[in-house]
């Protein structure tokens, strides 16, 4: 067996698992574009008795208790900073029930004009009644609480989120 041949061998073995990697990170993306469009609403019962009752005119002994939908909401609050006051960013911002997309494009949830962010950097939503984040295969990555997020995280009440030098704590309300 010749030099050639084993070079040859090595080679076709990165190669042909650098293409199962990119591979599967193409499927990571579109199995999370498919849970974003799929999120669903979250309902809650009343434990404190707070909301209407209703009664019922044909049995008057029977009361009903209504459902209130809830949507969930958080917010992005701004850590000042140098790079923070350069790129103009505001104190905070709302994130509603349908996540939100963060990045420097104009068609981004929350855009921020960093030279640092992706068009689309990352994204957070709502899902089951938790927050997750996850990078959209930005260049210069995405970091909760100092470690980078390669797949989708939890997010929590106090969470640092660090892109592009920018830094930010997510509040859930």
């Amino acid at each position: 067996m010749s030099i050639y041949s084993l070079i040859s061998s090595l080679l076709s073995y990165v190669f042909t698992t650098i293409i199962y990697l990119f591979i599967f990170s193409v499927i990571a993306l579109i199995y999370m574009d498919i849970k974003k469009t799929n999120r669903g609403e979250e309902y809650i019962d009343d434990p404190d008795n707070e909301l209407e009752e209703l009664e019922d005119e044909d049995e008057e002994d029977e009361e009903q208790r209504t459902v209130k939908y809830i949507p969930p909401s958080a917010k992005l609050r701004t850590i000042k900073t140098r790079e923070s006051i350069e790129s103009k960013m505001k104190a905070s911002y709302k994130i509603g029930e349908k996540g939100a997309i963060i990045g420097r494009g104009k068609d981004c949830d929350i855009s921020i004009q960093d030279m640092y962010l992706s068009v689309e950097h990352f994204q957070i939503w709502h899902e089951d009644g938790i927050w997750y984040i996850g990078d959209m295969g930005s260049k210069n990555g995405t970091f909760l609480n100092e470690i980078r997020v390669k797949k989708v995280k939890t997010l929590h009440d106090g969470d640092e989120i660090s892109f592009g030098g920018l830094r930010v704590i997510f509040e859930e309300d």
